[in-house]
């Protein structure tokens, strides 16, 4: 039977294969569907007291032999879809991913915020339909960290306490760890990837004179963690190297806040006063999905830090207008440079290529209407995209981004990937 299996997948084209992978998907969420209900009734029913077990969770170890992680997982998502019988049906149709259904009933199941999920259920769920699952962690991550400040709070706190470093050295290697609390760890991060870069650069300098228009990641002769490695190394010295006395450059780092959280947080710090209604402001409140509040990485940040990172002058605003496009250059610039180039790469952490894990820092700033077809050069019409992808462009592919601020990017026979 298997064998059966691996001398079809041999013989069937490339495009046949993308189409049986679709298939499976589309089973496997089918499948993940059923068994949500079936394991929400064999909990209802307690068939596992049947055995003496004390739980689903024995009943499952016992018979299906899962983890505890699988148990856990498959039990929250069992939960979810009784709750909410939509997104069952959405994961039973096969447009919901299965890794999106998991994060979402996993905020659904968090003791402090879970009941306060109702009003998301709907967006966040879309979010699993239309976009990759690192969009889908942020937003639920995002969404959970602000209504549960207290905790965040408390972690934010417990974090800078439990702050610690130790290293060693001996005959054949040495090691070096350290853990910080949110705000050194955000200003620290930007200082290492500062030199990251510079090494990586290093390496595709040597790879492209090596290798000319063949070079490729995978051809540079030192591997993502020893570049790592040397970014410490050089960063270390260069610290001793520094004249004693004199003052290092602060690091700057963007954070991603709208508005209304920010003024709350100020707020709350009894910094302004509480804010009163405006009565030629929209009387709609910003939706809770729409709020801001992460690095330029994405990463989700506890408004405390933030207001720790105003303090210290390690943050630069990230000012966005109504569609979440920061700043406006009209048409007399070519390329993006400088402030600009900066405010396309702020809007989004990685290449917007569907799949792409490329960070922006590594990324060239494309126009999504070519300059030549009247695009202008201004945040709004840029997009992040790697050098690979970029380039995919002249090759007939072509970048759409709708009105929700999203990416669509179409091969040359029209068809949409992902």
């Amino acid at each position: 039977m298997f064998d059966e299996v691996v001398r079809r997948a041999g013989a069937a084209g490339d495009a046949g294969l993308l189409a049986r992978l679709r298939e499976l998907e589309g089973d496997r969420r089918r499948v993940e569907a059923e068994m949500a209900v079936v394991l929400q009734q064999l909990d209802e029913r307690r068939v596992y007291r049947v055995d003496e077990h004390a739980s689903m969770w024995g009943l499952l170890r016992a018979e299906l032999h899962w983890s505890d992680g699988e148990c856990r997982s498959k039990m929250r998502v069992a939960r979810l879809v009784d709750r909410f019988p939509d997104v069952g049906e959405r994961l039973f149709d096969g447009h919901v991913s299965v890794a999106g259904a998991a994060e979402i009933a996993r905020a659904a199941a968090n003791p402090r915020v879970g009941d306060r999920i109702d009003p998301e259920i709907g967006h966040f769920t879309t979010q699993a339909e239309r976009a990759e699952y690192d969009v889908v962690l942020r937003k639920v991550r995002s969404w959970e960290q602000r209504n549960d400040a207290k905790v965040a709070r408390e972690r934010t706190e417990s974090a800078d306490e439990a702050r610690s470093a130790h290293w060693t050295a001996g005959e054949n290697d040495g090691e070096l760890v350290v853990r910080w609390g949110p705000v050194d760890a955000l200003a620290n991060r930007e200082i290492l990837d500062r030199y990251l870069e510079a090494e990586w650069l290093a390496d595709w300098e040597v790879t492209v004179e090596r290798y000319g228009d063949d070079a490729a990641p995978h051809l540079m002769p030192r591997t993502g963690a020893q570049r790592c490695a040397d970014a410490v190394t050089r960063a270390l010295h260069d610290g001793v190297a520094a004249p004693p006395g004199s003052r290092a450059p602060e690091p700057v780092v963007n954070i991603h806040v709208d508005h209304d959280t920010f003024s709350d947080v100020l707020v709350e710090a009894e910094l302004l006063p509480e804010r009163s209604a405006d009565p030629f402001a929209d009387p709609q409140p910003v939706h809770e999905s729409e709020r801001l509040c992460h690095s330029e990485h994405g990463d989700p940040v506890d408004p405390l830090t933030v207001l720790q990172l105003m303090i210290e002058g390690y943050i630069r605003f990230v000012i966005v207008n109504d569609d979440r496009v920061p700043i406006q250059w009209g048409r007399t610039r070519r390329l993006f440079e400088g402030a600009a180039r900066d405010a396309v790469r702020a809007m989004f952490p990685r290449c917007t290529h569907p799949g792409c894990r490329v960070r922006t820092k590594r990324t060239q700033t494309d126009h999504t209407v070519d300059y030549a077809k009247g695009g202008t050069t201004d945040p709004a019409n840029g997009n992040p995209r790697c050098r690979r992808h970029n380039n995919a462009k002249n090759h007939g592919y072509t970048v759409y981004r709708d009105a929700l601020g999203e990416f669509h990017t179409y091969r040359p026979d029209g068809t949409e990937i992902g």
